[in-house]
Order: structure tokens, then sequence, then C-alpha cells
């Protein structure tokens, strides 16, 4: 029996799974993320330790037999999240979420300051990534910063407090831009250009690699044996990939969750930050190609909660029940800014087409094409990088809807696959580091496709209407642009 457990942005997800990758229980405990300022976004790490508190304690009494033979335990977590502890261990302040968007004033510091810092980390320099979030507190919270001794990422933080090491995994350190993606260590260039001192930085295993066993007094808290090996771990994106056995060059998946990630198994380093995608190390020995867009299911609940609806799902069910073809309407999705294909955290939403008679289904539908229109933004790109995938998975939970499914199918022009239990693919993976970890198993033994898929085939009669629509969501963007950039307007 194995355990993976996803420390995700809006939820932490925990599977429980057998020898076979059978999975015997589920779980999931929602978080509030705090929203101190325009474009900030905070979370107290505390949430994190309850939440897994929480969902372990429903698949031990789930499945109690199973849960007390569990072998060994493994993590996945939201990328980029700074939280920094100080000399005692304690939490310094709130951790910064890869979606908060200060910092823009560091990143032309930092790009100034180091000048191969695109090619070495893997991405131009963004908001999004730990190394902005850093500075920006050094700059503005200099009291604070004094007292950081540990920089860690989410699910670091969790195995911290599971095992009491202090470690990270290939993936999420590539997430920081203080990584060296290349020759997977961190920095030194971009460390002592920025003025961070290395030893701030945990040391760094590969994903499957054991990073310490389960604390004695905890291990009889939580029902499991002590010192249960803890595998290291990785960064939601690459343990999405393991989860959905996309190990071996040109596999990828689309992962439609708070925000979309579009990914592309490498076997060596080629970054393309000019394009705006990120080329960063696999939570296994590789690499890969990713487009990150901020806004994906998070704009359909956005949209859902402006318009005063209760359940999403309710009204996901009144677009599949209407759908005729493309909305009326337009939605450029970029609420929180973007990264690919822009790379302007500043930049934002927009709706086009709005009359008396829109309602919450044409605008619902509006949303879910417009991140479509996105992702098809990003799929021509990593095309153009060398980088296609012939039939991507989908994952997330914007998966369980087969009309955005499909919808998505129709905007790309070519088949999808969606597994079972799409939005466990974070868990599985990690599971799936813990199995190789304790066992001694190949990757590719381990990281295989899930057994049952169905594949998600276009809207034929729709194709070429999406094509045209596609082309006027790319000439509405200087308009949305122009307006971003002037925020005295």
């Amino acid at each position: 029996m194995y355990l993976g457990i996803d420390i995700g942005t809006t939820a932490t997800k925990a599977i429980l799974v057998d020898e076979s990758q059978r999975t015997l229980a589920r779980a999931t405990q929602d978080y509030v993320t705090s929203r101190p300022g325009p474009g900030r976004s905070e979370q107290d790490p505390a949430l994190w330790i309850e939440a897994v508190q929480s969902v372990l304690a429903v698949l031990r009494r789930s499945r109690p037999d199973a849960f007390a033979a569990v072998r060994a335990l493994g993590l996945s977590g939201q990328m980029h999240s700074l939280v920094t502890l100080d000399a005692h261990h304690d939490v310094v302040r709130p951790a910064i979420l890869w979606n908060d968007g200060r910092g823009v004033e560091q990143c032309a510091e930092m790009t100034a300051s180091v000048p191969d810092l695109a090619e070495i980390s893997g991405v131009l320099a963004m908001t999004s990534f730990t190394a902005a979030k850093l500075l920006w507190v050094r700059q503005n919270e200099p009291q604070l910063y004094d007292r950081v001794t540990h920089v860690m990422l989410a699910k670091d933080y969790v195995r911290f407090w599971l095992t009491g090491e202090i470690a990270s995994d290939m993936s999420d350190a590539g997430g920081t831009q203080l990584f060296d993606q290349a020759q997977r260590q961190w920095s030194p260039a971009i460390l002592d250009g920025l003025g961070i001192d290395r030893a701030l930085m945990p040391p760094l295993m590969e994903g499957h690699q054991i990073a310490g066993g389960l604390r004695p007094a905890l291990a009889a808290q939580l029902g499991l044996r002590a010192g249960l090996p803890v595998a290291c771990g990785g960064a939601d994106v690459g343990t999405g990939a393991i989860g959905l056995g996309c190990a071996a060059p040109g596999s990828g998946f689309i992962s439609l969750g708070t925000g979309v990630v579009y990914f592309v198994a490498q076997d060596r380093y080629a970054p393309k930050p000019d394009l705006v995608l990120h080329n960063f190390a696999h939570c296994t020995p590789g690499w890969y190609q990713m487009a990150a867009m901020l806004n994906g299911a998070s704009a359909l609940n956005w949209a859902r909660k402006l318009m005063g609806v209760a359940d999403i799902g309710a009204l996901v069910s009144k677009v599949e029940a209407r759908y005729a073809g493309p909305s009326s309407l337009m939605f450029l999705p970029y609420l929180s800014g973007e990264r690919t294909p822009h790379g302007d955290s500043d930049i934002r939403g927009a709706f086009f087409g709005l009359s008396p008679a829109s309602d919450p289904v044409d605008i619902a539908q509006s949303v879910m094409e417009g991140v479509a229109f996105s992702i098809r933004q990003a799929d021509e790109l990593l095309t153009q990088a060398g980088s296609p995938c012939a039939v991507p998975g989908l994952i997330g939970g914007g998966a369980q809807s087969l009309l955005w499914c499909r919808l998505l199918s129709t905007v790309l022009g070519r088949n999808l696959a969606r597994y079972d239990d799409a939005d466990l693919g974070p868990s599985l993976g990690a599971a799936r580091l813990a199995m190789i970890g304790e066992g001694g198993c190949d990757v590719f033994e381990i990281a295989t496709p899930p057994d049952r898929e169905e594949v998600i085939s276009p809207f034929q009669d729709q194709v070429e209407r999406y094509d045209r629509r596609f082309e006027a969501f790319k000439a509405m963007f200087p308009a949305v642009s122009a307006y971003s950039s002037h925020s005295d307007l």
C-alpha cells in the first residue's frame, strides 16, 4: 500500500493505492486563499498541515487495514509558492503563492543583474516564480527577511512536518528561478548575482529518493508506522506527468486546473524563453517543456461567483444542454495576468460582444472557450519550439467536464485522451514516486498511462468556426493590452 498526497492551490488531495496502483480510497480537503491586496495571493502553511491531517484521517477510516499497511508515502505540491522558516523552523510569514503578482520591479532587477538568467533558469524573469517573491520580501519586509533561515516550497514544508528533514527535489527547485536546469543544481550565478545566500536553499534530491522517515510521535497520531519512508516528491506538474505516464520524450498532458499547464516531456534541456515557454527539470531524471497559463478553471469559478450561481456543476450542465456552436461572446481570460504567451502580470481580462440578451450560460460558455483559445496558443508555441504532443492527456478539475474537453479538442483540431480520476494525477504521481523510492523500481515500469481512458474527439462540424473565432481571439489582444497598460484610466 502506498500514499500519495498533493498540496494544491485550493485543496489537498490524497489517495491510497495498492501494489497494482489500484485506488482504494481518496479524500480532499479545501482551504482558502488570502488576498491581502490587489494581485496578491497568500496562504497560511498551517492550512496545509490541517488538510493533510484531515485527508489522512478520512483514508484511515475508509480503509483501516490497508492504511495501516502503507509502505511509503510520496508528495506533490503547488509550484513556486514561497515558504520561509526561521532558525527555530517557525514560519516567518504567510506563503506567497504562484499566482501572486507582486515582484514586477524585482523581475526587472533580476534580468539586469543576471544577463543569462533565462538560459540558466529555463524561463524569463516572472513574478510567478519564487525568486521574485523572495526579493520582494527582502526589499519590502526587511525585518522578516532577516529572520529567514530556510526557503522552501509547499510540499517540502509538509514533508518537513512529517519527517523533520529539510530537502527539495529537482522539479520544485526548477520552478524557483534560482536553479541551474542543465546542471540540475542551485545556480551559483543566479544566487550570487541576486545576493541570496546559498545556505537558505534546501539540499536537493531526485523526486523518487527517500527524504526521511515519518516521525514516531506523528506516526502514532496518524496511524502509520514510525519511520515510514517518505519520498522527496515533486512539483505538481511533474508528478501529474508521472501519474499519466508522461516520462518518455514527446509524451504530454494538459492540466486544466486553477491555472493551465501544457506539459511535454524531453530527454534534453532546450530552453525557449523567447517564446515564454518554461524548460524545467522533471521529478525523475529528464526535463520537460511547458506552457503555463494563470487562468484556467479559476476563471470559470470567478464567473460563477460574479453571477451569483451557487453550483458550478449545474451551470456547466446548462451550457451542455444549450450548446450549438461557438458562443456569441468572446472572453480573454487574463484575470490574474498571464505567462504563456504574453509574460505580462499586469494584463487583465475582458468580455466582447455583451448584449442585453447575454445570460449566465452565454458567459460561462465564453469563459470555457476563452481558456481553450489560450491553450491553442500554447500548443502552437510548443510545436514551434520542437515539442509537439500528438495526443495530450487531460487532467485537473476542469477535465471532469466532457463539454469543456470536447471544446478544447475542437479548438485544437485533434483528439485528446481523458483518464479516469483525472483530477488525481498529481496524487497518483506522488504515490508512484513512493513506490519507486521504496521498491527500487524503474520509472518507466511504474509510470505507465492509466489502463482506462476515453478518447475525446472534436465537434467536427464546428472546427472551422472555432478556427475563425481563434483568429478573432488573437486580434482582440492588442486592445486588452493597451487598456491594461494604462493603470490611470
